[in-house]
């Protein structure tokens, strides 16, 4: 059964939200039992809404294509928390930052239960990025915190110069931080920023600060030396754009497609970009990009999936995941296979957006 929200959340969310189209129901695919030891499981984040205090992670059946929908919070008799906003499988536990509630909290993948919470009061937890047994939170108050995985305490913290960061990724020893936007001081005007910053590893320190194009909020690791960066623009003038990054060089290489949200698998970029039309009814285009020649194609030639809202390849297998979040209730989460075919369909959380293999 579909969830909705309650008006006023509604309201705060998004004024101009339209309806939802008429589209198939899934099958009930709801699975509270252990999986079976050949299954392959994977974990969804939902995001929840905004002052909603319902985010939460499910439990996904990808061999049977069936769901746990409300695994953390049956498991632990308790909420993930406010608008969860990342999700990693590192080593032998999942890492979630839950951005409105200011914690990381760290779970036990095999038995869903929370091991530790860790406590970013005010700092604005987003995006992760593990690497050596550590691990490396953006955070809104512009810093890339570093949490050591054995004590599982934040042991540094590095401050950047660019506005709010996003999305991080690794490039040889080096972290490449998106820099995106913030409130001027009347806390209303909107300022975006242009650029990626470096930090350097090592000595956990900003060593470079990079212009890539207006509001940078997503970015994936090509290779050690070069990423692929999706500017969100700034909504009216400046357009959204993807572009790759090469950091010797400085020099960027426009995308014939920008990226709303991306993955990348075996030297392919999957990704999609939202458009609204003068009523603001969402439409969402899926591409792959060859990362060696640079070719853009469509994914599907006839899905249509308005309010796309995340994209997760499955290393294994190739398939596509996208989930589906509509403003007024709760998500879908979709299997295809690499041809675009559907696999299946399971109901999700309150924009539901990630899938971790």
């Amino acid at each position: 059964m579909k969830k909705t929200f309650p008006i006023w959340t509604l309201a705060l969310l998004l004024l101009f939200a339209a309806c939802e189209p008429e589209r198939p129901a899934p099958t009930d695919t709801t699975d509270t039992t252990p999986p079976a030891v050949t299954d392959r499981i994977a974990y969804l984040l939902n995001e929840g809404s905004w002052s909603g205090n319902n985010a939460e992670i499910s439990r996904i059946n990808i061999t049977q294509g069936t769901i746990d929908p409300e695994w953390f919070s049956r498991v632990n008799g308790r909420g993930l928390g406010d608008v969860a906003q990342d999700l990693v499988l590192y080593g032998s536990r999942l890492y979630c930052t839950v951005w409105n509630s200011g914690i990381v909290e760290v779970i036990d993948p095999t038995t869903g239960r929370s091991i530790k919470q860790i406590g970013f009061a005010g700092r604005g937890p987003r995006y992760i990025v593990c690497h050596e047994g550590k691990v490396y939170v953006s955070c809104y108050d512009r810093s890339v915190v570093r949490i050591d995985t054995v004590s599982l305490e934040i042991e540094a913290t590095c401050p950047l110069s660019g506005m709010q960061p996003e999305q991080m990724c690794l490039c040889g020893e080096n972290l490449v931080v998106c820099n995106s936007w913030e409130y001027a001081s009347d806390g209303t005007t909107t300022l975006y920023d242009n650029s990626v910053s470096v930090v350097d590893l090592a000595t956990f320190t900003e060593t470079d600060k990079i212009v890539v194009g207006i509001n940078p909020t997503r970015i994936q690791a090509l290779d050690e030396n070069r990423c692929v960066v999706a500017c969100a623009g700034n909504y009216g003038v400046e357009e959204a754009s993807a572009k790759v990054l090469d950091l010797t060089t400085q020099e960027l290489t426009s995308l014939a497609q920008a990226a709303t949200a991306m993955d990348l698998h075996d030297g392919t970029l999957y990704h999609y970009i939202t458009t609204y039309d003068a009523q603001w009814n969402p439409a969402a285009l899926f591409f792959r990009t060859d990362m060696t020649t640079l070719e853009t194609t469509p994914i599907f030639t006839s899905v249509s999936m308005p309010y796309a809202y995340g994209i997760s390849i499955d290393r294994t297998t190739g398939d596509i995941y996208l989930c589906n979040s509509p403003y007024t209730s709760t998500g879908d989460v979709y299997c295809y296979s690499p041809d675009g075919t559907l696999r299946w369909q399971v109901e999700a959380g309150f924009f539901c957006k990630k899938v971790v293999f």
